[in-house]
C-alpha cells in the first residue's frame, strides 16, 4: 500500500480521488456505464517546493478542494444534463444528437449555477484531506498517463472555450461571494443585533460562533432532505469507505469496502468543525473593532482560519490512537453521521473506479485481488458536449481501455510512495 494517504471528494453521480501527482474522477453515466478522466497536480504554482510548507500546504489544498472540485461539480452536473436532454430529444424524435448535447450543455451551466450557489459549503464538507501538497515537479514518478498517452493537464476540458472557463470562474466568484456572507457575515450582523447590544467583548464573539454553527448544522439537515444532495452524501460515504479500504491494505473490492465506515478521519465535514472552532478563538483575539473592521477581519482572516484548521486535521488525524485526540475530535465524526450515508454497491463501484485510477496515475499499484470494473474513458465532446479539438482522439481522456485495473497491479511504474 502507498504510505501517501489518498483523500477523495463526492460529485454529482461520482467521486474525485486526488493523490500525490494526479487527481482521478470517476463518473456513473446515466447510461449505466462509468466514465473516468485523469488531471495533473504537479504543475504550476503547487508544484513550488514553498507550497508544501506548513500552513501554506492548507491553502493549497483549500484551493484544490473548492476550485478544481467545483469545476468539476460542474462538469458532472453537464454530464447528467446532457444525457437527459439528449434522452428527451430522442424520445421526441428531433433534433438531432448535436442539438441535444448543446441543449445539455445550456442547460448544464444553467442549472450548475443554482446548484453550485447552494451547494458550494459541501465542496470542501463532502472531500477527505489527503495527508500533504501534490509532489513536487521532477520529485518522483509524477504523473502517468495509465494508458501510456501523452499526458493532458486537462483532456476533459478540451473544445470548451474560453467562454466555459469564465462562466465557471464567474460561479465561483457568486458562490464564494454566497458562502462567506452566509457562514460569516449573517452571524456577525446576528450577534451584533442581539448580544452586541450589551456585550461587545468575548460574549459577542461566542455568540457569533454559536450563531454560526447553528446556521452551519441547520443548511446541513435542510439540504441534507433534498434527494440530489442525498445520493452525494451518498457517494461521500462511497469515497470514504473505499479509502478506508486501501489504508487498511485490503484489495479494493465492493466485498471489502463493505466492512468499513461511512466516517473518515480526514474527512472535509471534519475540517470545518475544526474551522468553526479556530474561528471562535481566532475573532475573540480581534477584539473590539468598529463594524466596518469587523467585517474586514471575518473575510481577511478566513485563509488564516483555514491554515490553522488544516494543520490540526493532520495532527489530529496521525494522533488518532490517543483517546483525548479521538474525543477532542468526536465532534467532526458525529457531524458525518448528516454528511455521509451507506452507498449502493454500484456507488462504491464508482468510488473503487476513482482511487484505482489515481493509483495508477501516481505510479502505484492496485492492490492485489482488487476488482477490476469496467469502465472507459471520459470524452469531452461525447459525454460533455464540448466542440472537437485537434489532435484530441475520439477517447478523449485517454486511450479507451475498457477496465479500470487491466495491467495495473504489475505495473513497472508502481512505486513505493
Amino acid at each position: 500500500m502507498a504510505r501517501f494517504q489518498y483523500g477523495g471528494q463526492a460529485l454529482i453521480e461520482g467521486v474525485l480521488m486526488r493523490g500525490r501527482y494526479a487527481l482521478a474522477v470517476a463518473l456513473r453515466h446515466p447510461d449505466g456505464s462509468i466514465v473516468w478522466a485523469t488531471e495533473r497536480l504537479d504543475i504550476g504554482l503547487r508544484s513550488r517546493r514553498a507550497m508544501r510548507l506548513p500552513f501554506l500546504r492548507g491553502l493549497v489544498v483549500l484551493y484544490d478542494t473548492i476550485v478544481t472540485g467545483t469545476r468539476w461539480l460542474v462538469r458532472s452536473a453537464t454530464l447528467q444534463a446532457i444525457a437527459a436532454e439528449q434522452a428527451e430529444t430522442a424520445a421526441k424524435g428531433g433534433g438531432g444528437a448535436a442539438g441535444g448535447a448543446a441543449g445539455g450543455a445550456a442547460a448544464g451551466a444553467a442549472g450548475s449555477l443554482l446548484h453550485s450557489i447552494v451547494r458550494l459549503p459541501l465542496v470542501p464538507i463532502v472531500g477527505a484531506a489527503s495527508d500533504e501538497t501534490p509532489g513536487l515537479a521532477g520529485s518522483g514518478p509524477n504523473y502517468s498517463d495509465p494508458d501510456e498517452t501523452p499526458a493532458k493537464p486537462n483532456a476533459a476540458e478540451e473544445g470548451f472555450g474560453k467562454g466555459y472557463a469564465v462562466a465557471v470562474g464567474g460561479m465561483l466568484v457568486v458562490t464564494l461571494a454566497f458562502g462567506i456572507a452566509i457562514f460569516f457575515l449573517l452571524p456577525l450582523f446576528l450577534a451584533q443585533a442581539t448580544v452586541g447590544r450589551v456585550d461587545q467583548g468575548f460574549g459577542l464573539q461566542l455568540s457569533e460562533g454559536v450563531i454560526r454553527v447553528v446556521i452551519f448544522i441547520g443548511y446541513l439537515l435542510i439540504v441534507s432532505r433534498t434527494p440530489d444532495v442525498r445520493r452525494t452524501f451518498e457517494y461521500h460515504g462511497a469515497e470514504h469507505m473505499s479509502i478506508h479500504t486501501l489504508e487498511a491494505g485490503d484489495p479494493l473490492t465492493v466485498e471489502a469496502a463493505r466492512k468499513y465506515p461511512t466516517a473518515h478521519p480526514r474527512c472535509g465535514t471534519e475540517f470545518l468543525v475544526v474551522f468553526l472552532i479556530v474561528s471562535i478563538l481566532a475573532f475573540a483575539v480581534v477584539g473590539k473593532l468598529s463594524l466596518f473592521w469587523l467585517i474586514v477581519s471575518r473575510v481577511i482572516l478566513v485563509p488564516v482560519i483555514a491554515a490553522v484548521s488544516y494543520e490540526l486535521l493532520q495532527l489530529g488525524a496521525r494522533h488518532r490512537s490517543h483517546r483525548l485526540v479521538r474525543w477532542l475530535w468526536s465532534p467532526g465524526i458525529w457531524v458525518q453521521m448528516i454528511t455521509t450515508r451507506q452507498p449502493s454497491d454500484d456507488m462504491i463501484e464508482v468510488a473503487l473506479v476513482s482511487l484505482q485510477r489515481a493509483l495508477v496515475a501516481d505510479g502505484n499499484p492496485i492492490p492485489e485481488g482488487s476488482a477490476v470494473l469496467a469502465c472507459r474513458p471520459l470524452s469531452a465532446q461525447k459525454d460533455l458536449g464540448a466542440a472537437d479539438s485537434a489532435g484530441d482522439s475520439e477517447g478523449g481522456a485517454g486511450a479507451a481501455d475498457g477496465e479500470a485495473g487491466a495491467g495495473a497491479a504489475g505495473s513497472p511504474r508502481s512505486a513505493d510512495l
